[in-house]
């Protein structure tokens, strides 16, 4: 007995405690470069108390898409992922092929053609000092997984329009963690929770200047009344992989169909893309979640609805990442399964 009177588990205790806990999350397969190969039991998929990713949040990660067996824009996102890790000085021996083999191997044992992939890449683990010169090595950890549906039963906020508030009490973050795709995301979780207090979804945020920077984990977009599609600049804010296909689509199809005159990319004063001086508004992020507003801060984005240039957009990137376009031959990478 220990001194508060719980009993010292042992070790069928404890996996026989994990498996009850987990129950069935959907979490398919999980790769960890610390024990060298892939776990597929979800009672069993464990991170070490001692990494730093866990109690100093000195860790990086990154997302992807599992659709139709294939890995969808899994190059980009292993791109940023790396600029990610060289900002906070994690120190490892991978190349992108590396990781990239890891992932694709991750999918394969998860047996799935639909799902969500994340991955992290940490000092490791090593102790509880703030310094990873106590971490003997790097660690890679991914997870394929099923995705939550994004809202309620029969309702879709893609199709529907999300309404949005603007966040007074949560700070920004200092610009070079707002850069890095890290494990620090207490202020982006505090933005969303202000949000959903004040009736919006996932927050706006406005420096001190008036000019609108971000979501908690999206990117913001605007169309003018006069069809321009216009984001803020990347100072200060993630480099958003979805945004910047949105950008791509937005300055090649839209335009040719008329939908948008041009694309720009210039600091926007909130107080200028509200209400009816915009005909659209959304946020974007994830590969293929783009999520329309409709209101801001209760005032009526435009027409209070969801716009056709919005509407255009989701169309392709689902076609996109789900089949029913081409899409570019590097964005994907075909899974081997093993049936």
């Amino acid at each position: 007995m220990t001194g508060s009177g719980r009993r010292v588990l042992n070790e069928s205790e404890v996996l026989s405690r994990l498996r009850s806990k987990r129950g069935a999350p959907g979490y398919r397969a999980m790769f960890s470069s610390w024990l060298g190969g892939v776990i597929t039991d979800p009672a069993l998929m464990q991170v070490p108390l001692d990494d730093h990713l866990v109690h100093r949040g000195h860790g990086v990660f990154d997302t992807c898409t599992l659709s139709s067996g294939r890995l969808y824009r899994l190059g980009i996102h292993i791109d940023r992922l790396l600029h990610s890790a060289e900002l906070a000085r994690i120190e490892h021996p991978w190349n992108k092929d590396d990781l990239i083999e890891m992932v694709v191997d991750t999918a394969s044992a998860a047996g799935i053609r639909d799902g969500a992939v994340r991955y992290w890449m940490s000092v490791g683990p090593g102790g509880f000092s703030p310094s990873p010169k106590e971490c003997p090595e790097a660690c890679f950890y991914c997870i394929i997984f099923d995705p939550a549906p994004l809202g309620a039963e029969g309702l879709d906020p893609m199709r529907t329009g999300i309404s949005e508030a603007t966040v007074l009490d949560t700070p920004m973050k200092p610009p070079l963690l707002a850069t890095i795709k890290s494990n620090n995301y207490l202020l982006n979780v505090l933005t969303h929770m202000e949000a959903v207090d004040r009736g919006g979804t996932f927050g706006v945020l406005v420096d001190d200047d008036g000019y609108v920077a971000e979501s908690c984990v999206l990117n913001t977009a605007f169309v003018t009344n006069d069809g321009v599609l216009c984001t803020p600049p990347f100072d200060g804010i993630l480099l958003g992989t979805t945004i910047r296909r949105v950008m791509d689509l937005a300055s090649g199809e839209l335009t040719r169909e008329g939908l948008i005159s041009s694309v720009s990319q210039a600091p926007l004063l909130a107080s200028e893309v509200r209400g009816d001086l915009i005909s659209e508004m959304f946020l974007c992020g994830g590969d293929t979640h783009l999520f329309p507003v409709t209101s801001w801060d209760e005032v009526p984005v435009g027409a209070g609805e969801v716009g056709p240039v919005a509407r255009r957009l989701i169309e392709l990137l689902d076609g996109e990442a789900f089949g029913s376009a081409v899409g570019e031959a590097r964005d994907f990478i075909d899974v081997p399964y093993d049936d």
